[in-house]
């Protein structure tokens, strides 16, 4: 009689504390913005690559050209 009063349901896992802590990360995240002061790592806009391997190059250039264009390499 009890197994029909009790509803059907199965708790597959629990919800635990958080693993990142977003306090301590509150600080970086603001030293980050900073230091970009407003510019995106990346331009945006829809870019066409011909293969995967000529998008990661493309960005990773953008991401590790100089913050000022005068400079060249």
């Amino acid at each position: 009689m009890d197994e029909e009063k009790t509803s059907p349901i199965k708790v597959v896992g629990r919800k635990g504390t958080p693993k990142i802590d977003a306090e301590a990360i509150d600080s970086m995240q603001r030293m980050v913005n900073e230091l970009r002061k407003g510019r995106p790592f990346v331009p945006k806009g829809v870019f066409r690559f011909k293969s995967f391997e000529e998008a990661d190059k493309w960005l990773l250039e953008m991401q590790t050209r100089p913050k000022n264009p005068e400079i060249q390499r």
